[in-house]
């Protein structure tokens, strides 16, 4: 693999060395304009060449492009600006300045695409969440950040982490990604989202519906891309942030990102403690120390995450070295309640994560239209659970024997390559490339304590526009796998019409492979007796989806609908379930689940206020429930407005989420039917901006309608390790928040 990876890198430096100049796109506050659409066009109109900067606004042009004239006409006519038409000269380097034009702006999307492109312009349906969202949200993590979105729920286990479900599918069928990479670490098949912290990340790209064809395994439901932060203008940018929540959460986080001629880095570090919660605490408080009593046990349980991370790239000629290295540990603390009968011992446990990611990506420009992008990465994730007997008098602690602890530990190899055709002067275009991932998982609860399982795939997207109106992107997938074989994931994608009308359309199938866990684990103590199945087949999903846009921009103000559905079933789920005899319980390809629902979402705004009103109804259904679905309503709102100082901002986010049905599997193997109950949450913020707009502080509140735990129905609880039965943890109570953000830039 060495070998074949450093003879492609000699491959590509030895075809990449040619004269060219530099377009440098800028706005009007100077900052980078990644991803200007532009046209290069000679003096005699007949030639013209549609290109793309790149994420730093930069455009390196090859001579070639001066074959007919010394002067090329540039014009620059990106989403979110006014066009600019100028000449440059052969030889020399130009800087293209841009107006903003507020409303038109669109956000840049790479999920799912064929490169990077506008939304509007996407043929899949991207939902984007961007810095501002993020902020005005006082999201710390993922979960934060999703807790009121549309279409997904957050689920906590107090042990186990945050997860989620989307269109009706639980977190196992959503692959969530860092720059393209998949994340590992499923715990009970969810990534766990408040692992995942927001201070380095730029915008959040959500794709709802399968990805199979593009990503592979466990992108039935849908993708979540992270975008982290990378640098756009010449020097340096520092961002030092500092956060408080009444709730007994205290963040510090640091970020630098700097560009000097071919080089640029980007660094982060933060800490993150909580110090835990459960009903009846103090509205405020603050660390100290307490007695050893009953108090000690916490339902929100006591956190500290420790995370940072390194990119570089260097530019040379055509070709981008980028490694990277990002570190990630946790520890939970969980007291147990005081032992009868003397209330003087408890048994505690303590949780440590430890993630490690280490890449090299590697991109080229075949032609100016024509890129090769290389990905290699190393995901190192180690979870240890460790139990204590604890001496509540000395407070001395005794490490309990080894069948009460345990070690579980993955790695991923996984290497992707991609060329990509994204030529905006061209009918068709494609992005053809290979995937392999090898993920090992090692500990004492997995059959033989090591195993492995090889996931290789070659795969093909294509985009046809045979008018400006019409766009047809097929694709195919085929997957080989060390232990279920083959399998082949085609999707068809369909756009039609203009910004102003829209009608996007979506065939695809999906798949989910076995889980290590899923197929050899060996859990037995007191109280379980689980064992994986080596027989276990991928689960299967055929999904079908359509949406329509309307967009209408008068001159003082924009309107948006969007009216969507889709349909999805999915066979072989795979589901824990009692075994012939009675005693053991292990996996089955049992299951068929079924998903539909619509969705409409309405935004009006204009200068200075946004409104965004949605609202969707989601029904599911299985062989449990023998095909009668149950629906559950969501309903979201959001509304900002901005002083005319443009310093001062207010934001709103409210989310109803209905009464849901929910079927569930008695010991006797009986079905009962029950609801998990509905809520409402409500956030507030106001902004403010101080010192040219490099001091802001910002003022919120979370959880205003004080939701904590709700009704979860007989035989269920918030998950593995909630803390009682019949309800699930929602959120922590009322809280409130003060969040600080300096920026120093280096004058440009």
């Amino acid at each position: 693999m060495q070998k074949a990876v450093l003879v492609l890198i000699g491959c590509i430096l030895s075809g990449f060395v040619t004269a060219q100049d530099t377009l440098f796109i800028k706005d009007d506050n100077d900052s980078a304009v990644p991803y200007a659409q532009i046209a290069l066009q000679d003096f005699s109109g007949k030639n013209t060449k549609y290109v793309q900067s790149d994420e730093q606004g930069v455009l390196v042009i090859p001579t070639i492009f001066y074959a007919n004239s010394p002067q090329l006409i540039v014009k620059v006519n990106t989403d979110g600006f006014h066009q600019e038409i100028d000449t440059i000269s052969r030889g020399t380097s130009y800087r293209v300045r841009l107006a903003t034009n507020t409303k038109d702006i669109d956000e840049v999307v790479v999920t799912g695409q064929l490169g990077s492109g506008s939304i509007t312009n996407s043929t899949n349906k991207v939902k984007v969440i961007d810095r501002a969202t993020i902020e005005a949200k006082g999201a710390v993590n993922l979960r934060d950040l999703l807790q009121n979105e549309l279409n997904i729920r957050v689920n906590q286990d107090q042990v186990l982490g945050s997860g989620m479900s989307m269109l009706g599918i639980g977190g196992e069928g959503v692959k969530i990604l860092i720059d393209g990479v998949p994340i590992i670490g499923r715990q009970n098949g969810n990534i766990d989202l408040s692992q995942l912290n927001l201070s380095n990340v730029e915008r959040v790209e959500i794709v709802e519906g399968p990805l199979s064809t593009n990503y592979g395994s466990n992108a039935m439901a849908g993708t979540i891309n992270l975008i982290t932060k990378k640098p756009k203008n010449k020097g340096y940018d520092i961002n030092v942030g500092a956060f408080y929540e009444t709730v007994g959460n205290y963040n510090l986080n640091l970020g630098v990102t700097s560009r000097i001629k071919n080089h640029s880095i980007s660094a982060y570090g933060a800490r993150n403690f909580f110090d835990g919660w459960t009903p009846g605490d103090n509205w405020i408080e603050f660390p100290k120390k307490e007695l050893a009593d009953s108090g000690r046990f916490q339902q929100w349980k006591m956190k500290e995450q420790y995370l940072g991370g390194l990119k570089y790239s260097y530019k040379f000629k055509k070709i981008e070295l980028i490694p990277s290295l990002d570190l990630f540990r946790e520890k939970i603390v969980n007291r147990g309640y005081p032992r009868a009968p003397y209330q003087i011992s408890a048994f505690d446990d303590e949780y440590v994560t430890n993630r490690q990611n280490a890449g090299l990506e590697i991109i080229g420009w075949l032609k100016t239209n024509l890129k090769l992008d290389v990905q290699l990465n190393y995901s190192n994730y180690k979870r240890i659970k460790n139990s204590y007997l604890t001496d509540l008098t000395t407070l001395d602690r005794k490490l309990l024997a080894m069948s009460e602890q345990d070690t579980s530990r993955f790695v991923l190899y996984f290497n992707r390559v991609t060329l990509t055709r994204n030529n905006m002067d061209k009918k068709f275009n494609y992005e053809v490339g290979y995937d392999i991932n090898l993920e090992e998982g090692f500990g004492n609860r997995i059959e033989n304590k090591r195993k492995e399982i090889g996931d290789y795939a070659v795969f093909g997207t294509f985009n046809w526009a045979p008018w400006t109106w019409l766009n047809l992107k097929p694709g195919l997938r085929f997957t080989y796998n060390s232990l279920y074989k083959e399998a082949l994931m085609p999707a068809l994608n369909v756009k039609l019409g203009k910004k102003k009308h829209i009608l996007r359309g979506s065939i695809a199938s999906g798949f989910r492979s076995p889980s290590i866990k899923e197929l050899y684990m060996e859990f037995v103590d007191i109280n379980h007796n689980i064992h994986g199945n080596s027989a276990l087949k991928p689960e299967i999903a055929n999904h079908i989806q359509g949406w329509y846009n309307f967009n209408w921009n008068p001159k003082k103000c924009s309107f948006g609908f969007e009216l969507s559905g889709y349909y999805q079933d999915i066979h072989n789920r795979i589901s824990l379930s009692q075994s012939a005899d009675g005693v053991n319980y292990s996996y089955f390809n049992i299951d068929q689940f079924y998903a539909r629902g619509i969705q409409s979402l309405v935004k009006v705004g204009q200068k200075q206020w946004n409104v965004n009103l949605g609202f969707n109804y989601i029904g599911t259904a299985s062989n449990y429930s023998a095909g009668r679905y149950a629906y559950s309503p969501e309903l979201v709102s959001n509304v900002s407005y901005q002083l005319k100082n443009g310093t001062t901002k207010f934001s709103a986010f409210y989310k109803y989420t209905g009464k849901m049905v929910a079927y569930f599997v008695n010991e006797d193997a009986s079905i009962t039917q029950s609801f998990i109950s509905d809520y409402n949450l409500l956030d507030l913020q106001v902004q403010q901006w101080f010192l040219k707009k490099t001091l802001g502080i910002s003022l919120g509140g979370k959880n205003l309608l004080n939701v904590t735990n709700i009704n979860a129905g007989s035989g269920t609880t918030g998950g593995a390790h909630s803390s009682s039965t019949g309800t699930a943890p929602i959120a922590w109570g009322r809280s409130f928040y003060l969040n600080i953000t300096y920026l120093i830039k280096s004058k440009q």
